[in-house]
């Protein structure tokens, strides 16, 4: 009996998505781009998900690999593009926990401040406390992270449904559905941070090998998990919305921890303390599912490049313990834990758009042109959002475009050098460890 059934699958996905952590922080950054176009951005970025989640869904019924996306890649674009997604993606792991990290930081701070706590020592201590505590769960084994993952999803669900249902109560009488208008420069400015509300949803995969009938059960965690989300967060940023109101939405679009503010004025210090303690539970949640994700792709990873030695589980968990901090601590003390979290926040979708592009392009492959349509829709959405939110960046938050320019210009030269110069190596890497369901190898 493999560990993992489909609930588990389903709360993988789910909790690697975060819609309570994505309430608190990247409904705040959208905020700030796209103003009161929030709700829009989100269903439209729910919708362009579902279109990103096709090639996804059905790459993972074809394998069953932990490798998840570069062994799709690998299998059916080659080698070289195997190896370049590997890396891509290797770079979007790395820096998710810091960045989850840093907004943890950003966000508690604030609130110690409300209570006179204003040491800057403090941030630094959450930022150690919490990636330790992601770290020593994970490292528990996948029986521990994957019923703390079942758990915690659902209590995140029941929480998020909750208070949306009281921000309707309250809303604010300021505000009503007709001045939402459509902007298209705003709107398409805010839908970067919209897909990478959504960009964890497909975390299930890498846990495909240990999934109870993974050809049938992988896929539907897959489309369960972006349904749930996606209605979830739909209602949750409609709901924020007519909360705060029109004037709320200026004060929050300025300062994106208005709401926690808010918040204590409408109901009281406890219930601020509860909502801001769901938001770190949420971060911690994804955190957990991410790093659960990651560290399972590991073996198999060792095992596709054929590395020759053994590998050591213990110590690399080390290794990434300490780089995560380094990331986490570094980039809060040279530029602010909240700036830090929106420009690697941006780096990570621009490299999950990448990664899902050559995903679609897999597909059409596989399929050999017969069924192209909706990976090719997707393709294209992702590359008009990826172009304009490119674009959009401008004054200091340009520097998103000059990290990800410089790692996928790296990434790709380091193709080249092992293509080239690490002959051995290069002949001995196979991506043809995953069970292609239509031959059953």
């Amino acid at each position: 009996m493999k560990e993992i059934s489909l609930k588990h699958a389903v709360m993988q996905s789910f909790t690697s998505i975060g819609p309570m952590l994505d309430f608190i922080a990247l409904f705040s950054v959208i905020a700030v781009y796209s103003g009161i176009l929030l709700p829009l951005v989100i269903i439209f970025s729910f919708l362009l998900s579902y279109f990103t989640l096709y090639s996804i869904y059905g790459l993972s019924k074809i394998f069953i690999t932990n490798g998840g996306y570069y062994s799709y890649v690998g299998n059916l674009l080659g080698k070289d593009a195997g190896i370049f997604i590997f890396l891509l993606f290797l770079g979007y792991s790395l820096l998710t926990v810091p960045n989850i990290a840093d907004f943890i930081s950003a966000f508690l701070s604030s609130i110690l401040n409300l209570s006179g706590v204003t040491k800057t020592i403090a941030q630094y201590l959450i930022i150690i406390l919490f990636i330790g505590l992601v770290y020593l769960t994970v490292a528990g084994g996948l029986k521990i992270s994957i019923k703390y993952t079942l758990i915690a999803g659902l209590l995140e669900i029941i929480f998020i449904l909750f208070l949306s249902t009281i921000f309707f109560i309250y809303r604010n009488p300021d505000f009503s559905i007709s001045m939402i208008k459509f902007k298209f420069n705003p709107f398409f400015f805010g839908i970067i941070f919209g897909i990478l509300a959504f960009s964890g949803g497909g975390s299930s995969i890498f846990l495909s090998e240990k999934t109870n009938v993974s050809p049938r059960n992988t896929p539907k965690s897959l489309l369960i998990s972006f349904t749930i989300s996606g209605i979830i967060m739909s209602i949750s940023a409609f709901a924020l919305v007519f909360f705060i109101g029109y004037k709320g939405l200026l004060n929050y679009e300025v300062n994106p921890l208005y709401i926690i503010s808010i918040i204590s004025d409408k109901f009281g210090y406890i219930f601020m303390i509860i909502f801001s303690l769901f938001g770190i539970f949420s971060g911690f949640n994804l955190s957990v599912s991410y790093l659960n994700a990651f560290m399972n792709m590991i073996p198999r990873f060792h095992s596709d490049f054929n590395f020759g030695y053994k590998l050591n589980i213990r110590k690399l968990m080390v290794l990434l313990f300490i780089l995560s901090l380094a990331i986490s601590i570094s980039s809060t003390y040279l530029i602010g834990a909240f700036t830090a979290f929106v420009i690697i926040a941006g780096v990570i979708s621009f490299l999950y758009i990448i990664i899902h592009i050559f995903a679609n392009i897999s597909l059409i492959k596989y399929h050999m042109g017969r069924k192209f349509l909706v990976p090719a829709l997707s393709s294209l959405f992702l590359s008009i959002a990826f172009i304009f939110s490119f674009i959009s960046n401008s004054g200091y938050f340009v520097v998103i475009n000059y990290i990800l320019a410089s790692y996928v210009i790296i990434s790709i030269i380091l193709v080249v050098y092992i293509k080239t110069l690490k002959n051995k190596f290069y002949s001995k890497i196979r991506f043809d460890h995953g069970i292609d369901k239509s031959t059953g190898s």
